[in-house]
């Protein structure tokens, strides 16, 4: 009798143990998809870039918890394991995200009295040159001869290119000149899809790296088709550099490179360091969730 007791006591235990584990895991998890406005995600596990505008952005949710990530990646880890309800991206990146992954949707809070508040210049994503570079309104030049129609679909075949699927022709494309002129040196991450991305082949028009130490590797992106269009219409050879997002305005100032084509958004404090072309895509904040 005592041993059969002691084995329903460890039974107990066993048990208790795994209804407290089962307790302390994702049920916390808030449904945030009927979310029209801001005032309905009030309390509620939203996270961001740490040191971004989507920071700032997220703290105009009120009484917002949920913890700041260096990396959309660790946001998209969290956001599977239930350990926040969403995250504030850029709708590229959503676009992107949930393309792949169908058990993820996002939120369209548009940037108003409802939505975010965010100007013009925070969800607008332009090329960065040095301070009175001249390339600034050669680019503009080029850039105007694509419609919004194209800009928006261009987007559109770069989620499908991020996903694997074929891209036979780009909506912004053209042909590359018989012979160039100079060189035109861009610098981006090759780590911030749907923008820019690395690859090991130069499949769906990808551009060699030429970084030290990215030998055999490719870039390809928004930006990267963005960056191949006006070089060609510039008569520009294309170079791609793989830069740190800290380093890049650094690396234009110095004079390393020509350009920054990299999802970078021409914000007033931006704008003291570097010059910035006319805008290429314009995009609002939204909030990805787990259905």
């Amino acid at each position: 009798m005592r041993r059969i007791l002691s084995i329903i006591l460890a039974l107990t235990m066993v048990f208790g143990m795994t209804l407290a584990f089962a307790s302390c895991g994702n049920n916390t998890k808030t449904d945030i998809s009927g979310a029209k406005s801001l005032a309905d995600l009030a309390g509620t596990k939203i996270s961001a870039q740490s040191g971004t505008f989507h920071e700032e952005a997220r703290n105009q949710i009120a009484n917002v918890k949920g913890e700041l990530y260096n990396e959309f990646d660790d946001m998209l880890v969290a956001l599977r394991s239930g350990a926040i309800d969403g995250y504030i991206a850029e709708e590229p990146t959503a676009l992107s995200v949930c393309y792949k992954d169908k058990t993820l949707d996002y939120i369209h809070l548009k940037n108003n009295d409802t939505g975010f508040t965010a100007t013009d210049a925070d969800v607008a994503i332009a090329i960065g040159c040095k301070k009175g570079s001249a390339l600034v309104a050669q680019i503009n030049t080029v850039l105007a001869t694509i419609s919004t129609d194209q800009r928006n679909t261009l987007m559109d075949q770069i989620v499908r290119a991020n996903a694997g699927e074929t891209i036979t022709e780009f909506a912004v494309s053209n042909s590359a000149p018989a012979s160039t002129t100079g060189t035109l040196k861009v610098a981006m991450e090759c780590a911030y899809d749907p923008y820019n991305w690395t690859q090991k082949d130069d499949s769906n028009g990808a551009v060699p790296i030429y970084s030290e130490g990215s030998e055999d590797l490719y870039a390809n992106g928004y930006d990267v088709q963005i960056a191949k269009y006006v070089a060609n219409a510039l008569g520009l050879k294309l170079e791609i550099y793989a830069v740190k997002w800290e380093s890049l305005i650094a690396g234009v100032d110095a004079g390393t490179y020509d350009a920054i084509v990299a999802g970078m958004s021409p914000t007033a404090d931006r704008a003291k360091e570097i010059d910035f072309t006319d805008i290429y895509y314009t995009s609002n904040l939204v909030v990805i969730y787990k259905k």
